[in-house]
């Protein structure tokens, strides 16, 4: 199976990213550990669950000790590359998978032995026996091959020597696709994991010529932005059908920022999209005698937050559908009266990378960035999107 092109492109955009962070750091470390756990069943016709979920990861970190002027307004986090692998519960049905990651560990000390860290990873996974019609079809909670990967989670350890620490994480992993094919009722995995790291190093410490010396200012400027982006999905349920057209999703959005410290950004404003696959229903199932083009638009209020790191923002965002036809009026035809189910005709999420032409820290006025998101609805992927936006 080949891979899609969204895919390449997010994985692209994400080794761009991870090589535009290792190059401003020093004081390596090499983290092992190995975990179990048991998938969440999110859905009526889940496969069943023979045994537990075993993981284990590798991970390659650096400690940003302050090359970068971002760095000590997130604590000196540490930035790395982890490979997580592992089997799901059920061999047969949903088989193992591989993903590759970069994470953030926010990491904290508590005396001299004892350190505690929030930690957040995104990447992608390969999986080795994702849904198939003929083959596989019991599987309905990863339908492709390749899917985005993210974990969240806190992770506690004790230090036993000068390089050596002791950990213990609790975290939870999650794979979807993004609605690209179906199904895609997706992973939930929490997992509770031990293991070790050491640091190459015999000091963490960074000299002074090494060190960034500006102090950033925080910006007063509300700045305009613009963005258009190009969303790729399956239309149908999180389960059906398979095998259908992927249709593309037209988005533009305009918005307004404001800086809040150095290194975060609130954004407020309005994005519209029109949905080609929505159409397609809507002409074949005659849902609509007038306004077709009209009702397969959406439209939303949005809120965000966005952490920058130099070139890399991590972007958040909800909001609230001001117009949303054809969710709701279908709801309506088909009698679903249930609260989850309606929630997402009123609430969009969004979840995205962006890189900046120019570095963040430095400037805060004209700037052109590009992006990769995951949409959703209350939660549910909707689509995987691509953009290119600029900040006046």
């Amino acid at each position: 199976m080949g891979i899609p092109g969204s895919y390449i492109f997010s994985l692209l955009g994400s080794l761009f990213v991870t090589v535009s962070v290792f190059a401003q750091m020093p004081a390596y470390s090499i983290e092992g550990s190995v975990g179990a756990g048991r998938i969440v069943r999110n859905y009526p016709n889940f496969p069943e669950l023979e045994n537990p979920a075993l993981n284990a990861s590798l991970s390659l970190s650096k400690h940003c000790l302050g090359q970068k002027p971002w760095h000590r307004y997130y604590n000196f986090p540490k930035m790395g590359v982890i490979i997580n692998g592992g089997s799901m519960g059920n061999k047969e049905v949903l088989g193992n998978y591989l993903a590759v990651m970069e994470e953030i560990s926010f990491e904290k000390r508590i005396g001299n032995n004892w350190f505690w860290a929030p930690r957040l990873s995104m990447g992608a996974a390969w999986f080795s026996k994702p849904h198939d019609e003929f083959d596989n079809p019991e599987n309905v909670v990863i339908g492709s091959r390749f899917t985005f990967f993210v974990a969240a989670g806190l992770m506690g350890g004790r230090k036993i020597s000068p390089r050596t620490d002791l950990i213990a994480k609790i975290q939870l992993l999650h794979a979807s696709n993004s609605h690209f094919k179906l199904p895609n009722v997706g992973m939930n995995l929490p997992m509770l994991s031990l293991g070790m790291r050491y640091s190459l190093s015999k000091s963490e410490t960074s000299s002074n010529s090494n060190r960034d010396t500006i102090r950033l200012k925080t910006p007063s400027r509300i700045a305009f932005h613009a963005r258009i982006a190009l969303g790729i999905n399956e239309f149908g349920s999180s389960t059906h059908p398979v095998n259908g057209q992927k249709y593309p999703v037209y988005l533009a959005a305009v918005y307004f920022s404001k800086m809040f410290s150095p290194v975060n950004k609130v954004t407020a404003g309005i994005e519209a999209w029109y949905n080609k696959g929505v159409y397609d229903f809507i002409v074949s199932q005659e849902f609509y005698d007038d306004e077709r083009h009209n009702k397969s638009c959406a439209a939303a209020i949005t809120l965000g937050h966005e952490f920058l790191l130099g070139h890399v923002g991590l972007i958040t965002t909800g909001g609230i559908y001001f117009y949303n036809p054809f969710y709701k009026d279908r709801l309506e035809q088909n009698e679903i009266d249930g609260i989850k189910d309606n929630l997402k005709a009123y609430i969009p999420a969004r979840l995205g990378v962006q890189y900046y032409m120019k570095n963040t820290n430095y400037s805060n006025g004209k700037n052109l960035f590009v992006g990769v998101y995951i949409k959703t609805n209350f939660g549910q992927a909707d689509f995987l999107e691509t953009g290119l936006g600029y900040m006046f």
